[in-house]
């Protein structure tokens, strides 16, 4: 089975490799770190290789409000992440966009990655192929799991 590769876009490198972290721990997989105000550098990737991008908001979506809806019209699953109390329950014009609020912590990560990463990738991930957090999220779900 392939790795997931994921994208982090999070212009506080300390943060983005925290959200790395995690990851890691959640699943077996790539991650890719850049700074999301570096547009020409976001327009210029190859979206279709990342399973997950998770997209920093920051306190105005801006120009990151044109990078989610490029993700969102090729299909890309996305998650929000944001210090912006005003986006904690949802990022105008994105309804159905996952967001983790800052600071966050695995069980927010796995909440949120684990369902949009079965059906992104296409492969019938089994609760063994996740760590101690995305299996404990898994089997919260009813009908979920072994």
């Amino acid at each position: 089975m392939s790795k997931p590769h994921f994208l982090v876009a999070d212009p506080e490198y300390i943060i983005a490799m925290e959200a790395e972290r995690i990851l890691h721990e959640l699943v077996d997989c790539e991650v890719t770190i850049i700074n999301p105000h570096s547009a020409s550098q976001c327009m210029s990737l190859g979206w279709t290789r990342y399973s997950l991008v998770m997209l920093d908001t920051g306190f105005c979506l801006g120009e990151i409000r044109v990078i989610a809806e490029l993700l969102q019209r090729q299909g890309i699953p996305m998650v929000f992440t944001t210090a912006n109390q005003p986006f904690a329950r949802g990022v105008p014009g994105f309804p159905t966009t996952p967001v983790i609020v800052k600071p966050y912590g695995p069980a927010q990560f796995a909440a949120a990655v684990v369902p949009l990463l079965a059906t992104a990738s296409g492969v019938d991930r089994k609760p063994e192929d996740y760590g101690e957090i995305g299996r404990s999220v898994i089997a919260e779900k009813p009908g979920s799991g072994p």
